[in-house]
């Protein structure tokens, strides 16, 4: 139920329109647009998907009772992450058309979205913790 929690979080953070992960200064900021440089970074896929993508995928792995419903979850990994490979080579034109309040609306949309998932784990979470919520 932990999970849900975080997801919950950062449902709600993105429903005030706050990135829950980029809690930088502008010093900052500048700092690292006069550093920029492209760099191959390990870490890449844990900080892309962030602890409420990947503790989803537990989840539902977990729920998972057969070798075809193990491999339609990875089949949507696999799809993810080719929306985001063409997301990130897009990322320009995408973010001009939207304009700024198009982005905040699509940002809340998805924190939306977020928050239904996140409802749904904590449930789940819940009635395995009390069999009797279940009835």
């Amino acid at each position: 139920m932990g999970g849900g929690m975080l997801l919950l979080t950062s449902a709600l953070d993105m429903l005030n329109a706050r990135p829950a992960e980029s809690k930088t200064t502008q010093g900052e900021a500048h700092d690292a647009a006069a550093r920029a440089s492209i760099a191959v970074v390990p870490l890449t896929i844990p900080l892309l998907t962030g602890p409420a993508a990947m503790s989803t995928v537990v989840i539902y792995a977990e729920k998972a009772k057969t070798v075809l419903q193990l491999s339609t979850l990875v089949g949507y990994g696999v799809v993810v992450a080719l929306a985001t490979a063409v997301c990130f080579s897009l990322v320009e034109p995408i973010a001009h058309r939207l304009g700024k309040t198009g982005i905040n609306v699509l940002t809340r949309l998805m924190g939306l979205i977020l928050a239904a998932l996140a409802a749904e784990v904590m449930s789940d979470g819940l009635m395995k913790l009390f069999p009797v919520l279940g009835r």
